[in-house]
């Protein structure tokens, strides 16, 4: 195995304590670049019991105990920095087994990174998973007291920037960061997608949402919305997932009085095959960096729907797949819904069609993990 051939993964957190975005990436980029590279995942866990390691398919992932998910500093900072030192003292010792250094989201963990690159003299990649007010560097540098000083570590050092989006390319650059590269999300064209057993009522349309129910994804938005499209009761809305909002979601659908015309799910398992049956994917979210939700909607071939957020376009073209909102506002949400609605109508093999020879082309998991390879060659 050549030097540049072994990877160490770090993100703060990892499945199945989470489930979200950036985990979901970490597991797809690792698994594909597995076939011929060494690859880590050191990662936390709140449980004990569940530390140590364990070979999944075939990576490794090691997981360093801590009582509290480690970016959480804030009053939680002897925690954050017990595991640090946790992950600094296993870097150290296992020091010959990587070469590579790959961070997952540029929050507590970029610190942490950066840090074992300097100390170990190797090289450091992050990536980085927001936009905006919620830009990764931005959450970090706003954390009281240690926040700044462990950004402007960060920026001092210029490790390696990776930037799902242009738009998230932009933001770092100005924000101080020298090293930037775009390296969209992933997704594998291979994911099987088996029988669905979802009970649609026939004669509807199903508008779908499926991920993590959290306030930065505006469902309250989504259902107004729905409502403001929904005006002949032909479309259901199917909300797939789990989170701290959901209960004041299904409180704004019933205060709407559309709680009929909504139907919350819940966790499911398989979510590709689940939503598979579904119609129309439509999104809210304040803020993202690249949405996981959108490209296995896109995998899917489902006609799309989203807010302005990052990466957005690189998904979405109009009137071709899918439309973009014009604003956060509830009317341009409801108007994009209402012309997707049209285009699922009447061209559905179409946007199909698109959005394949799309996955292929900017985000199947062989071309990025490619584009991973010759960076850490680079490096």
């Amino acid at each position: 195995m050549s030097a540049l051939n072994r990877v160490l993964m770090l993100t703060c957190q990892y499945m199945p304590d989470v489930y979200g975005g950036a985990e979901k990436q970490c597991q797809r980029i690792s698994q594909e670049l597995s076939k011929d590279h060494s690859v880590t995942i050191l990662t936390s866990c709140q449980r004990y019991a569940d530390s140590g390691s364990r070979t999944e398919g075939s990576v490794s992932v090691r997981r360093l105990y801590s009582i509290f998910p480690p970016d959480l500093l804030g009053r939680w900072l002897p925690f954050s920095f017990l595991w640090f030192f946790l992950v600094l003292l296993w870097s150290i010792k296992n020091r010959k087994s990587f070469n590579v250094i790959h961070c997952h989201q540029g929050k507590f963990g970029a610190f942490v990174g950066t840090f074992m690159g300097w100390i170990l003299r190797k090289p450091v990649l992050i990536k980085v998973g927001n936009s905006g007010l919620h830009l990764d560097l931005k959450c970090l540098e706003a954390k009281k007291v240690i926040g700044p000083l462990l950004a402007g570590f960060v920026v001092k050092h210029q490790p390696v920037l990776v930037a799902i989006t242009k738009q998230i390319e932009k933001e770092l650059r100005e924000y101080g960061l020298n090293n930037v590269v775009v390296i969209h999300n992933s997704i594998s064209s291979e994911l099987k997608v088996i029988e669905s057993r979802v009970d649609l009522p026939s004669g509807y349309i199903n508008l779908f949402y499926h991920g993590r129910i959290e306030k930065i994804k505006d469902i309250p938005l989504l259902i107004e919305a729905f409502s403001l499209a929904n005006k002949n009761k032909s479309l259901i809305l199917n909300i797939i997932g789990d989170g701290a909002e959901l209960s004041a979601s299904k409180a704004y659908a019933e205060k709407l009085g559309v709680i009929d015309s909504v139907v919350f799910h819940g966790k499911v398992n398989d979510v590709i095959s689940y939503i598979n049956d579904f119609d129309v994917f439509v999104n809210s979210s304040q803020a993202e960096g690249f949405s996981n939700s959108l490209l296995e909607a896109l995998l899917l071939g489902k006609v799309l729907v989203s807010t302005p957020v990052s990466g957005a376009n690189d998904a979405i073209k109009k009137g071709i797949n899918g439309f973009v909102s014009e604003s956060h506002e509830t009317i341009h949400i409801a108007n994009a819904i209402l012309a997707a609605l049209k285009l699922h109508e009447c061209d559905s093999d179409g946007v199909a069609e698109y959005s394949k020879a799309l996955i292929a082309d900017k985000f199947e998991s062989t071309v990025i993990a490619n584009k991973y390879r010759e960076l850490y060659a680079e490096m």
